[in-house]
């Protein structure tokens, strides 16, 4: 089923969409990204990566007050990427109607042509979750999280490099990686 779904992925996958939101992504003040319960690990990592890129990124922990709080201090300088999948979960589709009431640009990450997200939000890419598992397939939509941070990268190269080469200085110079006496992490 997995490589089914990145196959699937693949072949559907429209590269100018992509590039689409990536400028839409260097163009917002601010970018919430809201996905919960499973999809709360997907809005993270989206959130994580764009933050490391150097764009202003959130991705709140989903609770309905919090979620709501945030999406009410959106403007439509900002950005929306909702990511839910199935029938969607009711916090991250309010949070998507909301912020288009605000005027907010809306993107979507979800499952179906006919999901709520993919009916409300400006545009949206799609990436099966399909799965004989509880928990569903989430490695299409991590590689489309992929092929979208890669794209923000590139929206602005020469930033992106210069913060990550600085981040990898930052993280040889400190104590954030674990190393044994002799200054390896071989373990013993």
């Amino acid at each position: 089923m997995d490589l089914r779904n990145l196959q699937a992925l693949q072949s559907s996958l429209k590269p100018e969409k992509i590039i689409a939101l990536s400028r839409r992504v260097s163009r917002a003040r601010r970018t919430l990204i809201v996905g919960i319960d499973l999809a709360a690990g997907l809005s993270w990592h989206l959130g994580y990566g764009m933050m490391t890129l150097g764009f202003n990124a959130e991705a709140p922990v989903g609770s309905t007050g919090n979620v709501q709080r945030r999406v009410r201090s959106l403007t439509r300088h900002d950005l929306l990427i909702a990511i839910s999948f199935g029938q969607c979960l009711r916090d991250t589709v309010e949070a998507a109607l909301r912020a288009k009431k605000l005027g907010v640009a809306t993107f979507g990450i979800t499952d179906s042509e006919i999901s709520p997200i993919a009916r409300i939000c400006d545009d949206c890419c799609i990436a099966s979750v399909a799965s004989p598992s509880f928990g569903g397939s989430y490695v299409a939509p991590m590689s489309l999280l992929g092929a979208i941070l890669i794209a923000c990268a590139h929206t602005q190269t020469a930033r992106s490099l210069e913060l990550l080469r600085r981040s990898e200085e930052e993280d040889r110079a400190d104590h954030r990686w674990y190393r044994s006496d002799k200054g390896s992490a071989s373990v013993e």
